[in-house]
């Protein structure tokens, strides 16, 4: 019985996955497919999931999308939790100083999860928003979370030894993002080139507590609007940034759910 309940669980979780990856919808069939599963298993999982608002269903193009549920209760993950809050206060006053888009986030799995962005003053727009995810190695925040691995240990993530690409500037292998891994521990800043968003440029800072990292910040700017006196600039706002929100985090250990705070990620 218990086997039974928890693959039935898994069940549901697969078809919420599946459908979140798909902002067109996705018909009966198409999630049966997707899931290797027949449709008369799966449509009551479905059915009761419509019914508690946690998928749509669109009657004229017979298509589920995800529904209101889900959007109430990420925003409750997010939103509800003063400390959350409270790094989102010191990112808005670097953005506000600088004009600039600021990203925050942690590692889930081997992609980065922004949890906020920080963009008001901005006058440019980066497609990222919270709750996405991508690749860490193509971003910069991400490659200051990959830090605190082992060069065998990013081997083992990578086995194949090359990356897919997200534009034509991500990094291709192993090696070269093992290189760059070295080079932010010595420096403590990460960089990105249009790896994951073709014309833009970020540096990176890791936040961390009891020397793990948590989580990461990085400034988005456009590359035309990068220069040497700038990133200068950036870097000691991303210091002072990472130096409130370690802070931050430190003193209220218990509103922390993100990342693992006491032991191994693994």
């Amino acid at each position: 019985m218990v086997s039974s309940e928890h693959r039935t669980t898994e069940r549901i979780l697969d078809i919420l996955e599946t459908v979140s990856k798909h902002p067109d919808g996705m018909t009966l069939s198409e999630i049966g497919r997707a899931l290797n599963a027949p449709k008369s298993s799966i449509f009551p999982l479905i059915n009761t999931l419509n019914s508690r608002k946690f998928l749509t269903y669109n009657k004229r193009e017979q298509r589920y999308f995800l529904g209101e549920s889900i959007f109430i209760l990420g925003n409750r993950y997010v939103n509800e939790t003063t400390i959350i809050e409270r790094i989102r206060k010191v990112l808005f006053a670097v953005c506000e100083q600088i004009q600039e888009t600021l990203y925050f986030g942690i590692l889930s799995d081997l992609d980065v999860l922004y949890l906020i962005k920080a963009d008001e003053y901005s006058k440019f727009r980066v497609v990222s928003n919270p709750g996405n995810k991508l690749p860490a190695y193509s971003t910069g925040y991400g490659k200051a979370l990959l830090s605190q691995f082992s060069e065998d240990e990013i081997r083992a993530f990578y086995p194949e030894n090359t990356l897919k690409p997200i534009t034509e500037h991500t990094i291709k292998t192993v090696d070269e993002l093992n290189k760059q891994l070295t080079e932010i521990r010595r420096t403590g800043f990460s960089y990105e080139k249009g790896e994951s968003t073709v014309g833009i440029q970020c540096v990176g800072i890791p936040v961390c507590h009891e020397g793990k990292i948590l989580a990461g910040i990085s400034i988005a700017v456009p590359e035309f609007k990068y220069n040497q006196e700038r990133e200068n600039q950036f870097k000691e706002l991303l210091i002072k940034a990472k130096q409130e929100i370690e802070h931050i985090i430190a003193t209220n250990r218990n509103q922390w759910n993100y990342s693992d705070i006491e032991g191994d990620r693994h």
